[in-house]
């Protein structure tokens, strides 16, 4: 993955600057909000975001894939899959409105206030998501870097105000978020505009067709990626109170933080899948094998220092969550080792793949749940989240095997090439980004 490392190192410098925003945004949820408030937070934010992906029905990820494989140009492209969010995120605030109208349980775990503030967070839910897409299609990754930790930055310092100065509670985390998502938006379309992304260009209905088209063959990847972390709490909230839901979202929050390291190859990775007939499947094998050494260490780190971390980080009201950390620490090393293939199968325009794949963990993960819930209780959603991370991996590891003729020891065995790859990284890291999107 030499050829990529720049690019990487710049995706990876990014996430760790909001990775170490997102913890402090979580330790300052967990200390000012407590484990109710921090269920409800929980809780309102899954509304927002569950109903922001339905309806934006993968434009997101259909706009960089047709910029970043030359089909479509990058106007039509960025121009003709904003629209399509943007009336996405209306028809998605209608039916949110319509949803609180019902009589569910869900929407007794937190004020109705909070709720009608987090329909104000679904069009950020594409939105934030798109711009750091097209920046990635079209390789200029510092700027993707600059959205990322816009974003995260404006939202920590929106948090303290509102939360801790302000004394707003769950509807300040809430409004913190807005407040992110309008700031770097605006830096977004300013970047986006210099980059000659937001020209005048012809939009066809044909082009509007074939990024739904994409779109929602990755849709339910997409979903169910963001339901699979969330499945249980979504669950969780008709069936327990808002402390309990908090711990289990903290528990699994602080696991997944370790994804920050996959997930900035794969975004590395995917305008070079996309830009190669083959889908450059040596490289993902690389990248695969370097995110499991990196998150293996990282989360065996973590479950040694795991009741300290919680102590410090969310307070001693949350060390009922370290065993659920625990449990659910073997499904998110799986996860994390193959979370690049994702990156491979979308960019070689095999995106049912992913969405087979995450889809499958899914109802793993809803069917254990259900079942361990009323027998174990809190344990049963942590196992439950495990057990769905690890069927999703093992479809991406044998379709990725049937796909390029690769053995298993082809794709898994370390090599020395790789420990070469993360020596290279804190390097490049200090050398900052010596350009952008540097080309191969």
């Amino acid at each position: 993955m030499r050829d990529g490392t720049r690019d990487t190192a710049i995706a990876l410098g990014s996430r760790l600057a909001v990775l170490a925003f997102g913890v402090a945004i979580q330790s300052a949820l967990a200390w000012l909000l407590g484990t109710d408030g921090r269920g409800s937070y929980a809780v309102c934010l899954i509304f927002a975001t569950v109903l922001g992906i339905v309806f934006t029905l993968g434009a997101d990820r259909a706009g960089q894939y047709f910029v970043a494989s030359g089909r479509m140009g990058r106007s039509e492209g960025v121009k003709s899959s904003l629209v399509l969010l943007l009336v996405g995120a209306v028809a998605a605030i209608v039916v949110g409105r319509l949803l609180m109208a019902l009589d569910l349980e869900f929407f007794h775990k937190a004020e109705r206030s909070s709720f009608l503030i987090s329909l104000g967070i679904i069009p950020f839910v594409g939105l934030t998501n798109a711009f750091a897409l097209y920046f990635i299609g079209i390789r200029r990754f510092k700027w993707m870097a600059v959205v990322e930790v816009v974003n995260i930055g404006v939202h920590l310092l929106a948090t303290l105000v509102l939360v801790m100065g302000l004394k707003l509670g769950v509807n300040g985390a809430l409004f913190s978020i807005i407040i992110a998502g309008v700031i770097s938006s605006l830096v977004s379309l300013a970047l986006l505009r210099n980059e000659g992304a937001l020209e005048s260009c012809r939009r066809s209905r044909e082009g509007y067709r074939e990024l739904l088209a994409y779109g929602l063959r990755v849709l339910v990847a997409k979903l169910s990626a963001v339901v699979s972390m969330r499945i249980g709490t979504m669950l969780l909230a008709f069936f327990v109170v808002p402390s309990e839901i908090g711990l289990f979202a903290a528990a699994s929050a602080l696991a997944m933080r370790v994804i920050v390291v996959p997930r900035s190859v794969e975004k590395a990775l995917f305008s070079r899948v996309a830009g190669d007939e083959r889908g450059r499947p040596e490289l993902v094998a690389q990248a695969a094998r370097a995110n499991m050494l990196v998150s293996g260490a990282a989360l065996a780190l973590l479950c040694v220092f795991v009741v300290p971390l919680v102590r410090v980080l969310l307070s001693k009201a949350f060390l009922p969550a370290v065993p659920l950390t625990l449990i659910i620490v073997p499904g998110v090393f799986v996860r994390a080792a193959t979370t690049v293939f994702s990156a491979y199968f979308m960019g070689t325009g095999r995106p049912a793949v992913s969405s087979v794949a995450v889809g499958l963990g899914t109802l793993v993960n809803v069917a254990v749940l259900l079942v361990l819930l009323p027998a174990i209780g809190l344990s049963g959603a942590a196992w439950a989240m495990t057990a769905g991370y690890v069927a999703t991996g093992i479809v991406f590891i044998v379709t990725f095997r049937r796909a390029t003729g690769q053995t298993y020891g082809e794709t898994w065995l370390p090599r020395r090439d790789d420990v070469r790859l993360l020596m290279t990284l804190p390097r490049m890291l200090r050398r900052g980004s010596g350009g952008e999107g540097a080309s191969v």
